[in-house]
């Protein structure tokens, strides 16, 4: 038996572009999931625009452990006979290849499963959070101090996306993540890899393939690591802008501005939210970050992710739950 991509027993979590023939996605972080009855399910993938090193994935089978693989035509999940649900992860790219426009070369295109028989998952009700931010939410050079990985070619293997805040602060909540973190982007940066300014590329999956609303119950900002060299009232009026722009496309959503974990641009953020919070009656919430994690490294490391998300979690539970707000 044979499912396509857009086959409703896949279940995808994150900013995915599904149509007749495949699904795809270069956010990082992101996932899908199915169940299949036999012994193999062989899992193929389009790498036709796809340039070395490849995108990497993170595997796993019956919740169990996590296998890191290379995307490749086809994977083969094996397992002994019986129902097994398998959940494919996009767990690392490489940030300076193209990702939004042209021969997309950082994505990961999904375009059958193989299998003996398929069930649908089993339902997923939890909430939706939505992250929006750069490389650090992405989860880039998290495993740096991994001796055998020296090179520039090399950072899809320290790169991390379920190590990250963003996925662990999900995990932590028990909602289900939605992730858009890219290397370099900012509310007046472009993106590693062609990505547009993020107010330009948030509503679209790449260039010209605008995408529906997360609907997430909640929305969490990081940005200005990569606007801190930039004019400050420049900055202030384009994170300004960036907030008009999501809460229009989500005006049921609670939104939450965390500053960068750096420290830097947090009072600026701090004056654009509260100038939205006025002129449009809103509340959006502002959580200063500053002093969670050392400065330096820029890019965090695994454990000051724990640390950020571990801080990031708690707050959302203490304020920002039903009950609590």
């Amino acid at each position: 038996m044979i499912i396509t991509a857009d086959n409703k027993l896949i279940r995808y979590t994150g900013r995915w572009d599904i149509n007749e023939t495949m699904a795809s996605s270069s956010a990082n972080g992101n996932y899908f999931e199915f169940k299949f009855i036999g012994e193999t399910a062989v899992i193929g993938f389009n790498i036709k625009n796809c340039k070395t090193p490849f995108p990497h994935l993170f595997i796993s089978v019956d919740n169990g452990a996590r296998v890191e693989a290379v995307v490749d035509r086809y994977i083969r999940v094996s397992a002994d006979y019986g129902e097994h649900c398998v959940k494919v992860i996009l767990k690392s790219s490489v940030e300076r290849q193209s990702r939004w426009s042209g021969a997309v070369e950082a994505m990961v295109t999904l375009s059958e499963i193989e299998s003996e028989n398929f069930v649908a998952p089993d339902e997923d009700t939890r909430k939706v959070i939505e992250f929006i931010g750069d490389s650090i939410t992405e989860g880039i050079s998290i495993d740096t101090h991994y001796v055998n990985y020296e090179t520039s070619d090399d950072m899809v293997y320290w790169d991390d996306s379920t190590a990250g805040y963003a996925y662990l602060t999900a995990k932590l909540l028990d909602m289900r993540p939605v992730i858009m973190g890219y290397g370099c982007l900012g509310t007046l940066s472009c993106g590693a890899g062609g990505i547009p300014p993020v107010e330009e590329s948030y509503p679209f999956y790449s260039d010209n393939r605008p995408m529906d609303s997360t609907k997430a119950d909640y929305i969490v900002i990081n940005h200005g690591t990569n606007d801190r060299k930039k004019d400050k009232e420049d900055f202030k009026n384009a994170y300004y802008s960036f907030l008009k722009s999501v809460r229009k496309r989500n005006p049921d959503s609670i939104i939450i501005s965390v500053t960068p974990y750096s420290g830097c641009l947090a009072e600026e953020i701090k004056e654009s939210v509260n100038k939205y919070n006025e002129d449009f009656s809103d509340s959006v919430f502002y959580i200063n970050s500053t002093g969670w994690v050392p400065k330096e490294p820029l890019h965090p490391v695994r454990e000051s992710h724990k640390i950020i998300a571990t801080k990031l979690s708690e707050i959302i539970k203490e304020r920002f739950t039903e009950g609590n707000l």
